[in-house]
C-alpha cells in the first residue's frame, strides 16, 4: 500500500505508547507518567491499524471479483513476521541476560504462539508477546473467515456478525470478572483471564475490519469520511477520552465490560481520519514519525529486552536524572530495533517482494499459457 503519513504517525505513537508503559514495569523513572500509564492502549491502536490494513488487502480482491490467494497471504505474513520473531526467541532462550522477567514460558509455547492462552504472569519474561499471538490468530483464521462468507454475506449479516462478535465478548469478559477475578493480586488473575487471551481481545481487529469494509465495499461512504476527515478525528477523540475516563478504574467491571470496544472504535475513528488527507493528523509528514513506524515490529520485539540490559550495565548511574535515562534507554531502544530490522527484518521483507514478485510473472506465464490454449 502507498504509506499515509497519518498512518505512519499513528503507528508511531502506537509503539513509543507502549514502550513507555513498559518502563514503570522495568522499574525505571521516567519523565511523561501521565501519559506513559495509558500506554497500554497503544496495543488496542496497534490491532486497529492491523484489522484495517490487513482486512483492506484480504477484502479488496473480493470486492475486484479477483480470487483471494489465502496461501499468499500466508507466505506474505510469514516472511514479515517470522524471522525477526525467531531471532528474539533464539536469543532469550540462548542468553539469560537479555531476560528481563523471572522465568521463561516453556519453547512451544513460542513456536505455537499460545503464550496469551496457557498464561503464568510469575513467568513473565517477554510477556508482551501476548499481543502478537492474539495478532497471528487473527492472520490465521481472519482469510479462512473471509473465504467462507465472500459468496454469502450482506451488510446486513455482516454488520450481525459484527454486533454478535461484540456482544460476545462483552458478556464473556462479564462472567470471566464476576468469576475469576481474584481479589489479590488482581492483576495477575486479570490479565490472565480476561487481558490476554485472544478471544476476549477481538473488538479492535473487529473496529478494523469494519473500516477497511467500509473503505472497500462502501466507496461512497468512504469518501464522506475522507472529505470529512477532522470532524471523523473529533469524534474519535472524544470516544478515546471517555474510554480514558472510564479506565479510570482498569480493572474495574465497567471498564472490563464496554471499555475495550468503546476504545477500540474511537480508534478507529481516528485511524479513519488519518487516512485522510484532510485532517489534521493525515495532512502533514511529522517528522522522525516515518522512521518508528519502519521500525515499530522490530523495537516491539526487543525493548524490554534492551531495557534490561541497558538496566543491567548503567541503570545506577541514570536514576537520579529522568530526563539523561530517557534519552539513553531510548537511544538503546532504538538501536536495538535498527540493528534487529536491518539484520534480519529487512533482508526477509526484500527477499518476500523477490519470491513475490517470482510467483506473480510465473502466474502471469501459465495465464497467458492457458490463455493461448483456449484461444487455439
Amino acid at each position: 500500500m502507498t504509506r499515509l503519513p497519518g498512518l505512519d504517525l499513528l503507528r508511531a505513537i502506537a509503539i513509543v505508547w507502549v514502550v513507555l508503559f513498559h518502563t514503570a514495569g522495568a522499574g525505571l523513572s521516567m519523565p511523561f507518567r501521565d501519559f506513559s500509564i495509558l500506554g497500554w492502549m497503544g496495543v488496542d491502536l496497534f490491532f486497529v491499524l492491523s484489522g484495517f490494513l490487513i482486512g483492506e488487502q484480504l477484502l479488496k480482491p473480493i470486492a475486484q471479483r479477483r480470487e483471494l490467494n489465502i496461501g499468499k497471504f500466508y507466505i506474505s505474513r510469514a516472511f514479515r513476521i517470522l524471522p525477526a520473531y525467531a531471532v528474539v526467541v533464539l536469543l532469550y532462550f540462548l542468553l539469560p541476560f537479555t531476560r528481563e522477567g523471572h522465568g521463561l514460558p516453556p519453547l512451544w509455547q513460542f513456536l505455537s504462539f499460545s503464550v496469551n492462552l496457557q498464561v503464568d504472569v510469575g513467568t513473565n519474561t517477554f510477556s508482551h508477546v501476548w499481543s502478537l499471538c492474539v495478532e497471528e490468530h487473527f492472520y490465521l483464521f481472519f482469510p479462512l473467515i473471509v473465504w467462507l462468507l465472500m459468496n454469502r454475506s450482506s451488510t446486513a449479516k455482516v454488520l450481525a456478525l459484527a454486533i454478535a462478535i461484540i456482544g460476545f465478548g462483552m458478556a464473556l469478559r462479564g462472567h470471566l470478572w464476576l468469576t475469576k477475578l481474584d481479589t489479590f493480586p488482581v492483576y495477575r488473575s486479570y490479565v490472565e483471564n480476561i487481558y490476554y487471551p485472544t478471544y476476549n481481545r477481538l473488538d479492535g481487529l473487529l473496529a478494523g475490519v469494519l473500516l477497511a469494509g467500509l473503505k472497500v465495499f462502501k466507496p461512497s461512504h468512504w469518501e464522506l469520511v475522507v472529505k470529512h476527515g477532522n470532524k471523523v478525528l473529533l469524534a474519535g477523540l472524544a470516544g478515546l477520552g471517555l474510554a480514558i475516563w472510564i479506565f479510570k478504574e482498569r480493572f474495574g467491571f465497567t471498564a472490563t465490560v464496554i471499555g475495550f470496544p468503546l476504545l477500540s472504535f474511537s480508534l478507529a475513528f481516528i485511524v479513519a481520519a488519518a487516512s485522510s488527507t484532510n485532517s489534521l493528523i493525515g495532512k502533514f509528514k511529522v517528522p522522525g514519525a516515518a522512521l518508528l513506524a519502519t521500525l515499530a515490529y522490530s523495537m516491539y520485539l526487543t525493548h524490554k529486552s534492551v531495557f534490561q540490559m541497558v538496566k543491567t550495565l548503567i541503570g545506577p548511574q541514570l536514576v537520579d536524572n529522568d530526563y539523561l535515562a530517557f534519552a539513553v534507554y531510548g537511544g538503546a531502544v532504538l538501536a536495538g530495533a535498527a540493528i534487529l530490522y536491518l539484520t534480519v527484518e529487512r533482508p526477509f521483507l526484500k527477499l518476500r517482494s523477490k519470491y513475490l514478485a517470482r510467483n506473480k510473472d510465473e502466474s502471469q506465464r501459465i495465464d497467458g499459457v492457458n490463455a493461448q490454449v483456449t484461444n487455439t
